[in-house]
């Protein structure tokens, strides 16, 4: 495996533990801070964080599996499941371990699968490297992970 995509996965897994170092030591109270009006909670963003994840890792098992085949999937809107999900509600606990376990399994099946990050997804938007589509899955992670830090500065957590 080339260095680069070896860093490639290496940042992709360590998204989780970088997650859950963010949010050692909040409390249910603190977790219910925003970023200011209309912006969502810790806690919400948490909760898309592995929404989205979720459906990344459908997406990437697919591609893994089925190089070059076409996979449809359903986009979805987040306002919608942080609302119909009651993310604002929801303990993050199971949520945070989840995102771990897709994070340290995809990461796995890259590590062990042969050219694992040129293998081929086909979707209805185009297509794109199992590369790309963990590129992309760190880029969405990391950046709801500065919004978590910008809310704990706000407001001095």
């Amino acid at each position: 495996m080339k260095e680069e995509d070896f860093k490639v996965i290496q940042t992709y897994r360590e998204a989780a533990r970088i997650l859950m170092e963010v949010l050692d030591g909040l409390d249910d109270r603190e977790l219910d801070l925003s970023r200011g009006e209309g912006k969502w909670t810790i806690r919400e963003i948490v909760h898309h964080i592995v929404e989205c994840d979720l459906n990344y890792f459908q997406i990437n098992r697919y591609a893994l599996a089925n190089t070059g085949e076409k996979y449809f999937f359903n986009e979805f809107d987040a306002h919608v499941w942080n609302q119909s999900m009651n993310h604002n509600q929801r303990d993050i606990r199971i949520e945070v371990q989840l995102f771990s376990t897709i994070r340290e399994y995809i990461s796995y099946l890259c590590k062990i699968i042969p050219n694992s990050l040129d293998r081929i997804l086909v979707h209805q938007n185009g297509t794109a490297t199992v590369r790309d589509a963990l590129n992309h899955d760190i880029n969405h992670s990391y950046h709801h992970i500065e919004q978590i830090k910008e809310t704990r500065r706000i407001h001095s957590i």
